[in-house]
C-alpha cells in the first residue's frame, strides 16, 4: 500500500484525511460501490490513495511515539 502514496502528493490536513477517508468508507458501504480511481490518480480524492496517506502517517506517528 505504502508504495502507491510514495510521492506523498495528498495536501489534506490530518482532520481533513480522517474525515474524507471516514465518509468515504461510509459511503461504500451504503452504496455498495467501490469508489471511482482517476487517471491521472488524485491524491485528495482517490480513495486508495486517502487510505495509503492514512498508513503512512499512522505508520509515522507509531515510529515516532516508539522512540
Amino acid at each position: 500500500m505504502n508504495s502507491i502514496v510514495s510521492f506523498r502528493l495528498c495536501k489534506l490536513s490530518d482532520e481533513e484525511l480522517l474525515e474524507k477517508v471516514d465518509k468515504m468508507t461510509d459511503e461504500m458501504f451504503q452504496k455498495r460501490e467501490i469508489p471511482t480511481r482517476h487517471i491521472p490518480a488524485k491524491p485528495d480524492s482517490d480513495y486508495d490513495l486517502l487510505v495509503g496517506e492514512l498508513v503512512m502517517r499512522f505508520n509515522e506517528r507509531i515510529k515516532k511515539d516508539n522512540k
